[in-house]
């Protein structure tokens, strides 16, 4: 089992949640790349490692990490989500998606701040979380 899913492991737990071994395997498929999967491609993987595993495991799986903020929603162009293993500490942070080989790179950088309180200010709304993803091509796919 590689770090980042020993990690979560330990976060489930803490948070009171059971890891069964569906479960595991889900966190061990997740944290084993560096790409963004649907729950389909995540489902085919796991798969693999436990040939018993049920697609609404997945999903809930899904839902559970992304609550606890293990996991973080990519939108792709073609309107299905798919999703990417959080490999910065909790803390706020954004994406990069290649849109061509569907490599995902966090970074921490932010200047939103002043633009999001001018909006706020502008329109009254009550902004509590954003989140940014940009898409293009990596340089190995350019």
């Amino acid at each position: 089992m590689n770090t980042l899913a020993r990690v979560w492991e330990d976060q489930l737990k803490q948070e009171g949640y059971r890891v069964t071994k569906p479960r595991r395997v889900v966190l061990e498929t997740l944290a084993s790349g560096a790409v963004h999967l649907t729950p389909e491609e995540l489902y085919r993987r796991a798969r693999r490692r436990h040939r018993r595993i049920g697609l609404v495991t997945i999903y809930r799986t899904l839902t559970l990490l992304e609550r606890l903020g293990m996991v973080q929603r990519v939108h792709v162009e073609a309107g299905c989500h798919s999703f990417a293993a959080v490999r910065l500490n909790r803390g706020h942070h954004h994406q990069l998606v290649c849109r061509t080989c569907g490599r995902v790179e966090e970074f921490p950088d932010c200047a939103l701040d002043s633009v999001l309180h001018r909006l706020q200010t502008r329109t009254g709304f009550a902004i509590e979380a954003h989140h940014l993803e940009v898409v293009g091509r990596c340089p190995e796919c350019r």
